[in-house]
């Protein structure tokens, strides 16, 4: 977190471990993952311009294959845990995670909640949490690769008064706490996370393990358990479109051929290029 080399934090009332749990071989670790459209191509908007998520393929997006992994290779003897806000449609996502090597699987699925934006998905994960209970760390992608937002993680550690750190590219645990390398625009910094605590990860920090022989047998006795609105107490103007801030007005799709003109590959001629035709547009 930008001007300290430690992040965590635990508010009164939330149901979280104190620091010390955290360096325990038990660990419990939840990840955040999220169901995006396979195929660009595929994606179809409904009337009030949001995707219409049973009608296309799903994939688990690509930064949270990172955070899975990273969880798997903290949890010695503990448990890791995945929880999704979805459609049913993303029921066979969750299903490959428990394959994977995943311990529970939980999606939160409830027609109330279609439309959500950022901050009523946050909402709602913040809600699953405090229902699942204790947890050490929370992992989970940066962005999502439909949405682009990146502002769920923080969302969400807003909401249950935890410490968070975007953009990590590794994670590992040592005697007291948890070291973490963070990308900046500036370079790297490493930070000492002290537990519980929030961490988003980069796409790519750490590949995914491919679902072994093993774990494919220990995951058929395992099903992805389903949460709705009623089972986390909450209204039906705290979900979906009700529970949004923003609203989608407009959706436009970009043609091919709008950017045109010569191309520089020399960063300061092209500048001076830029600039030159801005002047001669008068609006310098």
């Amino acid at each position: 977190m930008p001007g300290g080399d430690r992040a965590g934090g635990q508010e009164a009332g939330r149901p979280f471990r104190s620091a010390g749990w955290g360096m325990r071989m038990k660990r419990k670790l939840l990840v955040l993952v999220k169901a995006v459209p396979l195929e660009a191509g595929e994606v179809a908007m409904n009337s009030d311009f949001c995707i219409a998520r049973d009608r296309i393929s799903h994939q688990l997006n690509l930064a949270d294959m990172a955070a899975l992994e990273a969880a798997f290779r903290l949890r010695g003897e503990g448990t890791v845990t995945v929880l999704t806000m979805a459609a049913e449609s993303a029921r066979d996502v969750l299903a490959e995670l428990l394959a994977r090597g995943a311990d529970r699987a939980v999606m939160v699925s409830d027609s109330q909640m279609a439309g959500a934006d950022t901050y009523a998905t946050a909402a709602v994960l913040a809600a699953a949490i405090r229902k699942m209970g204790f947890f050490d760390l929370i992992l989970c992608g940066r962005r999502t690769m439909d949405g682009e937002t990146g502002q769920v993680p923080g969302e969400v550690a807003a909401a249950l008064g935890l410490g968070c750190i975007t953009n990590a590219s590794s994670l590992e645990a040592e005697s007291e706490h948890f070291s973490c390398t963070r990308i900046l625009e500036q370079g790297i910094v490493r930070l000492a996370v002290q537990v519980p605590a929030v961490v988003s990860f980069c796409e790519y920090a750490y590949p995914l393990r491919l679902p072994g022989l093993r774990a494919r047998k220990v995951s058929v006795g395992k099903k992805v358990e389903i949460l709705t609105a009623a089972d986390l107490g909450l209204e039906p103007c705290k979900c979906g479109l009700s529970g949004s801030r923003t609203k989608v007005m407009r959706v436009a799709q970009l043609e091919k051929g709008l950017r045109k003109g010569p191309k520089e590959t020399n960063v300061t001629i092209g500048a001076e290029k830029i600039l030159s035709m801005i002047r001669e547009k008068g609006h310098v």
